[in-house]
């Protein structure tokens, strides 16, 4: 190595780390500073001569034993994730089914301020030796240091193996230096953990939550401008609350009785640990519990409460015993434990908490605050930070300075809890100030908490006295328990939190088989009462106990059901679900599948784990929970009704009433449920469709929207917004009315006019907002038409048998990915016009960028269908190729075939060359392609009609 300074590039996850990163290394001995901080899309710091072990000569995570050398170190920040995964453009809420997202392709895009820092980070890499990546030491900030290391290494790739993680929890100096001698590696396994659960969310999620909120705009009221979105942390959140809910309104109250027993005795000096002088004459009452607790049976407790009275003079004392109880103290603070106390005990909410105890370890007052850390390592320093305490801790001064006196007696190591996440150490201050000099009193109130606990995990546990007495009266025993504290430990830092008391004190000493006499005995009646709305401790206890979530975005999840409107959390931090949340969770568990249910997402974080752990892969969990969770979405996408009518029950269905709809005529069509007329009623605002709607078609409508309405059955179709709509007839001369032969329901002509100037078409009332999946039907804020329709009886149906079905992977698609690095591939797929004619044709034919790759089909055939079997020459692994079935018109059959014929049309050049047509040819960069003859990107020809049938032109008739 030459002696010129090692250019290492710093990145931290927010400003304020960065921040104290650059205070650590100004403060470094021999360091100096270049200038101030500059900034760009973040500040910028730069020192040199910040001395520590050769950055080449680590990365085993281990203390090293390298040359110090000089490093010059530039200091900078993103913001949390620097990068966004989606879906592209392709595949937006109108362009594709939802069912589709489960496989459709994602990319990776920087949005809003993120391009800035994207750029940044490029720049100030190129320049650099080394980068070392100050993220979070958690799984979470594993990811966004993959992140910043992928942007790092597009514009230097010589950085490649000098990609360093330290390993830290707090930004004090010693230990970022501690850190910059034990420089690390990115953890593999944890970054594909996180992005399999962040694919696996982002896929299910975007499907049901697409799904569930086309079908409420379209069927209720209300449902306009919201998004009714599916979470799979979310949503078993919510599952709990309602399910809290249900045995609320479930619960039925019972009478239940019981005999209660006091006696009075003379006080012989000081109550419990009070120092008072005794009093001649004073008395309490003590009370007893019946060891039958209470009965149901009101005849029964009278019969045992009558024999107590007869034998009230005889109450005897059976026996009387005291032992010494500890209570424990509490184990070192998690995440999940903090967010409990501070909501149980300070009533802050889980959402304020961490966003305070993010700023209280960002300035430094605390370790950091998300952890699943329960245990102390042996070579922590517990005396040094309580003599810090003693010194500067305020209020806690004097009890920190306890626990270090007569060579620290009242000091014990703190025990172990049960969980160590490896990354972090629990909760713990790191800087002992007075709190009373933290102006953010929720910040103060949270800082107070952690020291409180800190010193309660190195305090001895609490000692008592426990006494119990047991009464005779009859056949019946009465128990009566008393406590006294002897010392009080670590409740004496934890008051007033945490308490310890039986309310009576110490019991009096009396002589077992002595007779006492019963100051009251009465029989009591009292009924049951319902269970409370869950308090936010307690949901956070069944997120944890149930693995929804992780202790960084347990908060956030509660946050969200609530934004969603799905949940509220009233002022005592108890929660309640609205009536949306209770009739989605209602609507799901009436199909059979609890989606509320913890199970699906114990499974998931579970897989997940095993990736973190290096004993599965990432590709091995992805495709069998995202194959369940499609079967899972297909079939309650076919149970939809089921969802229907849990909504109904708690929203109106659109048309219903006059004050969101008038009736612009009567006796307008055709329902196919009851067979009555509908009404066409207009609605009285544009406001029916979602922003993404209304931004696209807004210049083109020209009316309100309209729609059919069902008095009968209280059900409401919305029709397309534009176009003249005309109730469709048999025939020219008002025949009988048209029916949709899969629903019976009238079929509507949508013509040209008010807002729509194309050819016109037809579509069902009811197949139009739900799709037939069995007939080529999709799922999308579209709408479904007839000339979509695969239905083999009707007449206006001209779609294609298996049009959803990919029969080979686009090679327009696959080379653009091979060139451009790019992951969305179409699939070439069956697909017809509105004339009937057939073609097949990349699904990316109406994305962006477009592909135009396109084979149109013979006319000859009537019906072209894919096969299920795949072409052996043509398919590879991990490429199927599918075969077509041609069914040829009557008299239209070439003398070498029958009247059906199944071909590969990609290896079968003989079949081409008899039906005339060819395949559209790849040329260097090209998504879109064009034709090698046929135009851009089409195949050739459009097939003979049959013998002596004369040929069409390259574009196909039918176009």
């Amino acid at each position: 190595m030459s002696n010129r300074e090692i250019r290492v590039l710093n990145v931290a996850e927010k400003p304020s780390v960065a921040r104290a990163l650059a205070g650590v290394f100004s403060g470094m001995q021999g360091s100096r500073q270049h200038g101030g901080p500059r900034r760009e899309a973040a500040q910028i710091f730069e020192h040199h001569n910040v001395r520590f072990p050769e950055i080449f000569r680590q990365g085993n995570g281990q203390r090293s034993n390298a040359p110090i050398k000089a490093h010059t170190m530039i200091t900078t920040s993103v913001r949390g994730h620097l990068s966004n995964r989606d879906f592209p453009d392709g595949f937006g809420w109108s362009a594709c089914d939802p069912g589709e997202l489960f496989h459709a392709p994602l990319e990776i895009s920087y949005k809003g301020d993120m391009n800035a820092l994207q750029r940044m980070l490029g720049n100030l890499a190129r320049n650099c030796q080394a980068v070392i990546l100050w993220l979070d030491c958690d799984r979470e900030g594993e990811a966004i240091a993959d992140e910043v290391r992928t942007v790092c290494l597009e514009k230097n790739q010589r950085l490649s193996p000098h990609m360093f993680r330290p390993k830290f929890s707090t930004v004090l100096p010693g230990e970022i230096q501690r850190a910059l001698q034990s420089l690390g590696r990115v953890n593999e396994n944890f970054v594909d953990a996180v992005n399999a659960r962040s694919e696996l969310d982002l896929r299910v999620g975007a499907a049901f939550s697409r799904f569930q909120t086309l079908r409420l705009q379209k069927k209720f009221s209300g449902f306009s401008e919201q998004v009714v979105s599916y979470g799979p942390c979310q949503f078993p959140t919510l599952g709990f609350i309602v399910e809290r809910w249900a045995r609320m309104e479930t619960f039925v109250s019972e009478k239940f009785w019981s005999i209660e027993l006091r006696i009075t005795v003379p006080v012989p000096g000081a109550d419990n640990d009070q120092n008072v002088n005794p009093q001649p004459g004073r008395t309490r009452s003590i009370e007893f519990t019946w060891k039958r607790g209470r009965l149901y049976d009101r005849l029964m407790t009278l019969v045992l409460y009558e024999s107590c009275m007869d034998a009230r003079d005889q109450a005897t004392v059976i026996d009387l015993r005291g032992t010494q109880k500890k209570k424990w103290r509490p184990v070192p603070l998690s995440t999940v434990e903090l967010q409990k106390r501070a909501s149980r005990f300070l009533r802050i909410g889980s959402e304020t908490l961490m966003a305070a105890a993010e700023s209280l370890y960002n300035n430094g007052y605390i370790s950091y605050p998300r952890t699943e850390t329960e245990v102390f390592r042996q070579e922590f320093q517990h005396r040094p930070l309580i003599q810090d305490l003693a010194g500067n801790g305020g209020e806690f001064r004097q009890y920190a300075s306890k626990l270090l006196s007569n060579n620290g007696q009242h000091f014990q190591n703190p025990r172990a809890g049960r969980n160590d996440d490896k990354a972090h150490p629990p909760i713990t201050p790191c800087k002992a100030v007075d709190p009373a000099t933290i102006p953010d009193t929720t910040q103060r109130s949270i800082y107070k908490l952690i020291v409180q606990h800190y010193l309660a995990c190195c305090s001895k546990d609490a000692v008592g006295k426990e006494t119990q007495l047991i009464v005779r009266i009859g056949t019946e025993d009465f128990t009566a328990k008393g406590l006294m504290i002897v010392e009080r430990n670590w409740l004496e830092v934890y008051h007033p939190h945490e308490r310890w008391s039986t309310q009576q004190g110490e019991l009096p000493e009396l002589e077992i088989g002595s007779r006492i006499v019963p100051s009251t005995l009465t029989m009591k009646e009292g009924e049951t009462t319902p269970p409370q709305p869950l308090t936010e401790a307690e949901l956070i206890a069944l997120m944890d106990r149930h693995g929804i979530g992780t202790d960084a975005t347990i908060a956030a999840h509660i946050t969200t059901i609530q934004e969603r409107q799905y949940a509220t959390k009233d002022a005592g931090q108890r929660f309640l679900p609205s009536p949306l949340g209770i009739a989605l969770v209602e609507g799901y568990n009436s199909m059979g599948y609890q989606l509320n249910k913890p199970d699906l997402r114990r499974e998931v974080e579970a897989e997940c784990n095993q990736v973190a752990a290096g004993t599965k892969q990432k590709a091995e969990i992805m495709n069998r929970i995202l194959e369940k969770m499609r079967q899972i979405f297909m079939a309650a996408r076919a149970e939809a009704t089921k969802l229907d009518a849990a909504v109904g029950r708690r929203f109106s269905r659109v048309g219903v009433g006059n004050q969101a709809s008038q009736v612009v005529k009567q006796q307008f069509s055709l329902c196919g449920t009851c067979s009555s007329m509908m009404s066409l009623k207009q609605e009285n605002s544009n406001n029916h469709q979602n922003n993404n709607n209304n931004n696209r078609n807004n210049n083109r409508v020209t009316r309100r929207p309209l729609l059919l309405y069902c008095q009968t059955c209280s059900e409401g179709f919305r029709l397309p917004v534009r176009g003249k709509v005309v109730p469709k007839r048999q025939g020219e001369n008002g025949g009988p009315p048209f029916k949709c032969p899969i629903c019976s329901y009238q079929v509507i002509d949508i013509q040209k006019g008010e807002g729509y100037d194309g050819n016109g078409y037809s579509m069902c009332p009811k197949c139009y907002h739900d799709p037939p999946i069995e007939h080529g039907g999709i799922s999308n804020d579209s709408g479904f038409r007839c000339f979509q329709c695969t239905h083999p009886t009707c007449s206006l149906a001209a779609g294609t048998s298996g049009s959803g079905i990919d029969v080979f992977p686009c090679p327009f698609c696959s080379q653009a990915s091979r060139q451009n690095n790019q992951n969305a591939v179409g699939q070439v797929r069956l697909k017809s016009t509105q004339r009937g004619s057939t073609m097949l044709s990349c699904s990316n034919y109406s994305k962006t960028p477009k592909c135009t790759y396109v084979i149109w089909l013979p006319n000859a055939a009537s019906k072209v269908e894919v096969e299920e079997a795949s072409c052996a020459s043509c398919s590879t692994n991990g490429r199927s190729v599918r075969k077509l079935k041609f069914t040829w018109k009557s008299g239209s059959v070439p003398p070498p075939y029958d009247r059906e014929t199944i071909a590969c049309v990609l290896c079968d050049a003989c079949f081409r060359q008899d039906f005339d047509f060819s395949l559209p040819q790849v040329r260097p960069n090209q998504r879109g392609g064009t034709g090698q003859r046929g135009g851009p990107g089409r195949g050739h020809g459009r097939g003979r009609g049959g013998r002596g049938g004369r040929r069409t032109n390259s574009r196909g008739s039918g176009r």
